[in-house]
C-alpha cells in the first residue's frame, strides 16, 4: 500500500510540473512474467509464469528522453507436490514429505530514464534504464503448516520497446528485465498511455 501511495505522490508532483509543459503521461501496461526461482523441477509441479500489470506515469524531459515513475506487479510463481515428488535448488535435490505449495510473489516501485528515437512519423523505439526497489513475499502451505516471509532491496532494471502514437493516446510493447537481488524477472508489456 505504501508503494501505490509513493506512486500516487510522484505522479501529483509530476502533475504540478505538468501545467508548464502539458506534456505528462499515464498509462497502464499488461504484464506477462516469468520469475526465475532458481528451482528445477523433477517430479513436482512448478509454474513460474503469470500475469501482472504496472501502472506508469512519464514526463518527457527533451524529444529524446521521458522520466517515467511506476508501480509494477508481477504476480506469483508456486511449486506444489504430495509426498514423494522432488525438486532441485542449487543442485541439492529436496524431497516433499506432505502435500504441500510454495510460493513467492514480487511488485515494485520504479524510476528511469527512457531514451527514445522517432524512426517514422509516429513510431518510437525506447529504451528504460532504471531502479526500482521491490517487495516479495514468500508463503508455504501444507496440511500442517502455513507460513510466510517477506524480503525487500533496491536493485537495477532496464528494457526496451516500440511506441506508437495516435494524438493524446499511445499504444507500446516492450520487455524489461528486472534484478531481485539475484533473481531476475522477465518481463513483456503491452499496454496504453494517455498524455495531457
Amino acid at each position: 500500500m505504501k508503494k501505490i501511495i509513493t506512486f500516487l505522490f510522484v505522479f501529483s508532483l509530476l502533475s504540478t510540473q505538468s501545467l508548464k509543459s502539458e506534456e505528462i503521461y499515464i498509462g497502464i501496461d499488461y504484464l506477462n512474467n516469468t520469475i526465475d526461482t532458481g528451482i528445477t523441477n523433477i517430479s513436482s509441479t512448478l509454474d513460474e509464469e503469470d500475469s501482472g500489470y504496472s501502472l506508469y506515469a512519464g514526463l518527457p524531459l527533451n524529444e529524446n528522453l521521458d522520466f517515467e515513475v511506476s508501480y509494477n506487479d508481477f504476480g506469483e510463481a508456486s511449486l506444489s507436490g504430495v509426498s514423494g515428488n522432488q525438486f532441485r535448488i542449487d543442485g541439492t535435490t529436496y524431497e516433499f514429505n506432505t502435500t504441500a505449495t510454495l510460493a513467492v510473489s514480487a511488485t515494485s516501485f520504479g524510476f528511469a530514464a527512457k531514451p527514445k528515437l522517432e524512426i517514422s512519423e509516429g513510431v518510437i523505439l525506447y529504451g528504460k534504464l532504471g531502479v526500482h526497489n521491490w517487495d516479495s513475499k514468500f508463503g508455504i502451505t501444507s496440511t500442517t503448516v502455513t507460513a510466510t516471509e517477506d524480503d525487500d532491496g533496491s536493485d537495477v532494471y532496464y528494457g526496451g520497446g516500440i511506441e506508437v502514437n495516435f494524438i493524446n493516446l499511445k499504444a507500446r510493447v516492450g520487455y524489461s528485465l528486472y534484478d531481485l537481488d539475484g533473481d531476475d524477472i522477465d518481463s513483456t508489456n503491452v499496454g496504453l498511455s494517455y498524455s495531457f
